[in-house]
């Protein structure tokens, strides 16, 4: 095998477009063998490709793997939509009806007829849309409480709404009730100051659904039970009538529901951040004589309890047009500044209108507010919710010793009292230095 004699470079050859010219393959002194191997190695080398139009275009060979490595700024490519941030929406875990007023207006009612009293004759009947917010909560598992600080037992308190049931018109008749109050897992919950806050074991895991376990209580949760000296602005009877009730916690996604299968929360009470308050302005009851004015709770005070415990407040004004058989109702403005929505109506108990309190409404984020709250005082201030409880107790102690102690003076006492005579003689003592 004989060298070349000629040290022209094959041009075509090396530069890789596979075309090697006639010229250098007869100036080369190779065997034919070597020659057509050659030839055979330059035409895979320039392979082609079919496109779809049916041109052939050349293979590009492949570059080295320092030029493969080098990114090309072609600049930003324009986008037809935009990237947003997608966000869990919590419905509420609980509404709370602090106070009769929050959930029933009262009206005279006219059947009984003009002989008895006109406070004989005054019912209450439920606010257009309550209903409807109930059944609402029957669905997703949402629990509703009614808190009265009035009435002395639970039982009063659910006679009372099971009257003002009755006397409202197309909102489910007594089926849908008897669904609302059951009494293994009930919707709608009564709590008053003289309630016994616990929580059953049955409630905290559905698997332990024993008869035995009925009776028994979880003694992990701890109450307050303040009793009166937990009344409002206190937010101890709130926090504790959340913690008396359990829920099954939704999953990530909020209303849609599409996470619920990712992680199934155990059965826990429902969050305060996470319940919404509804308060009114106070009835007229001035010839009610079940407590001592100075004890009686106002709405004010019902929405310094629930900003204290970290709640979302919406106020439910009540216009003059809407006022029923002109039954006074003090409407406190003061107070609606310090909530977080202001309303004139629930709306009515169609669900196919549209409402301006729904679930979705009142979700976080909603209509009326987007993050979740933190406990506050009236000023906006951050505080603490034990330190506010304590407060409160000490201060309603202290009132009750100094009430039955601090005004009872001894006959002791007032005989070391100075008389008026010894006072005058004291005086002119001092006036002669």
């Amino acid at each position: 095998m004989m060298a070349a004699t000629k040290t022209e470079p094959i041009d075509g050859w090396r530069a890789g477009n596979g075309v090697i010219g006639q010229r250098h393959l007869f100036t080369m002194r190779l065997p034919i063998w070597q020659a057509i191997l050659i030839v055979l190695v330059a035409s895979s080398a320039t392979t082609t490709v079919h496109t779809a139009f049916g041109f052939q275009l050349p293979h590009e060979p492949s570059k080295p793997w320092g030029k493969n490595r080098r990114c090309v700024n072609t600049g930003p490519k324009p986008t037809s939509s935009k990237l947003n941030m997608v966000r869990n929406i919590d419905l509420p875990d609980a509404l709370v009806f602090y106070g009769v007023e929050s959930m029933m207006t009262r009206q005279i009612d006219k059947s009984i007829g003009e002989v008895f009293d006109a406070d004989d004759r005054i019912s209450c009947v439920l606010r257009p849309g309550v209903a409807r917010l109930l059944i609402e909560c029957q669905e997703v598992g949402t629990a509703a409480l009614l808190l009265s600080e009035e009435l002395g037992e639970e039982e009063s308190v659910k006679r009372v709404f099971q009257n003002a049931w009755g006397k409202s018109s197309d909102i489910g008749g007594e089926k849908m009730l008897e669904t609302l109050m059951k009494s293994d897992d009930p919707v709608i919950n009564f709590r008053c100051l003289n309630s016994e806050f616990a929580t059953s074991v049955s409630n905290v895991n559905d698997d332990t659904s024993d008869n035995d376990l009925s009776d028994e209580y979880d003694e992990s949760i701890e109450f307050y039970n303040l009793r009166t000296n937990g009344r409002s602005p206190s937010p101890a009877f709130l926090l504790d009538s959340l913690g008396s009730v359990q829920i099954d916690p939704r999953g990530f996604g909020g209303s849609s529901g599409f996470g619920r299968g990712q992680w199934i929360e155990p059965r826990r009470s429902p969050m305060p951040a996470r319940t919404v308050v509804f308060i009114a302005g106070d009835w007229d009851t001035s010839k009610d004589q079940s407590m001592d004015e100075g004890e009686k709770s106002t709405v004010k005070d019902r929405c310094a309890a629930a900003r204290a415990a970290g709640c979302r407040i919406v106020y439910l004004e009540q216009l003059p047009e809407q006022t029923q058989q002109n039954i006074p109702v003090q409407d406190d403005t003061q107070t609606m500044d310090l909530c977080d929505a202001v309303v004139s109506r629930l709306g009515n108990d169609n669900p196919r209108d549209l409402q301006p309190i729904t679930l979705d409404a009142v979700s976080t984020p909603g209509s009326y507010w987007l993050n979740p709250p933190s406990p506050r005082d009236d000023v906006g201030n951050s505080v603490a919710v034990d330190a506010i409880v304590d407060w409160f107790r000490s201060e309603r102690e202290m009132e009750e010793i100094v009430g039955d102690e601090g005004c009872v003076v001894s006959v002791d006492e007032m005989e070391d009292e100075m008389s008026e005579e010894e006072m005058n003689k004291i005086l002119a003592d001092l006036d002669g230095l």
